[in-house]
């Protein structure tokens, strides 16, 4: 059963939202496989962009095709697409896709209750079938915004906001920040991490990290607010980074889990983060990130690294 031949009349229109016409989902490839008793099939070819230094796809993308599925899912629970939002998503880790293999994912929304939708999945090797991720969140239903089954049109254009000052003679001036390459911190950076446009700043001395506003970061073009997966991606290599920059093994620490608050809609604007290392075991190291847009926070992600031992 295909898709299209399987999608009932209300959500034809999930054709066109999740196809080419949308900007994030053109670049990542991803297609709508199949449809399954309240949940659906979605995939991504293995493109440059969205890979990591050798040639696999990045877990942030992963988790992107999950967090996309995740809608999917709930939209065919529902019947249509009216306006749902994140609440919460969990993304664990199993395993890493082999270079220029593509995934799969297969997600179901197993309950509605009330006004939230529950759902979980799986990602998988297109090659191989091996088992990669495993997701779990709960979406909120029927949230201020319009319905996804609109047309795919982004016309709400939001200009990044800086913050300005006014000198005594009425003279206005916008606040300059000393920005530096992400690669200045992490060393050398995948296509993935060049695709998201990250910075890293130097604010009052603490180390932040910046992510501006693109038309490849959309979630929802109709009002023009980051795509779920895209704040968690960046979020993770924000975590990451800060890693790096503060440990001094050889290997880099791997992520086995993230999981998501999202507490707001984030609006097009510069998407602003704050690592903090919460815990350094022998095996483990957990890291959150507060993510903020125009001093408002909008996210906070917990990250799980397992250390990387170098084999004898």
């Amino acid at each position: 059963m295909t898709a299209e031949t399987s999608l009932p009349r209300e959500l034809l229109a999930a054709k066109a939202f999740f196809g080419s016409g949308h900007p994030l989902f053109r670049v990542f490839g991803i297609a709508m496989d199949d449809i399954t008793k309240d949940g659906a099939v979605m995939s991504m070819p293995c493109v440059e962009e969205v890979c990591d230094q050798q040639g696999k796809l990045h877990r942030g993308a992963i988790a992107t095709l999950l967090d996309t599925a995740c809608g999917l899912a709930i939209f065919v629970r529902l019947g249509d697409m009216r306006p749902i939002a994140t609440i919460d998503l969990r993304v664990d880790f199993i395993a890493n896709p082999e270079a220029g293999e593509g995934v799969a994912c297969n997600v179901t929304c197993f309950a509605v209750e009330e006004n939230i939708a529950y759902v979980r999945g799986e990602a998988f090797g297109r090659d191989g079938g091996n088992l990669l991720a495993s997701v779990s969140g709960s979406f909120a239903i029927g949230t201020a915004g319009p319905s996804f089954d609109q047309s795919v049109n982004p016309s709400n254009k939001r200009a990044p906001s800086k913050k300005k000052t006014i000198d005594d003679e009425g003279i206005i001036s916008f606040e300059t920040e000393r920005v530096t390459a992400l690669s200045t911190v992490v060393g050398d950076v995948s296509p993935y991490e060049k695709f998201l446009g990250m910075t890293a700043s130097d604010d009052n001395g603490e180390a932040t990290y910046k992510m501006p506003f693109r038309e490849q970061h959309i979630g929802n073009p109709l009002i023009k607010t980051f795509h779920g997966g895209i704040i968690a991606s960046f979020a993770e290599l924000v975590a990451g980074a800060h890693l790096t920059a503060n440990q001094t093994e050889q290997n880099k620490p791997v992520c086995s889990s993230m999981t998501l608050d999202y507490l707001r809609p984030a609006f097009a604007g510069t998407l602003v983060a704050k690592p903090n290392i919460i815990r350094e075991g022998k095996r483990f190291i957990v890291v959150v990130v507060d993510v903020f847009l125009d001093g408002a926070q909008v996210s906070r992600g917990r990250f799980i690294y397992k250390r990387a031992f170098a084999s004898s």
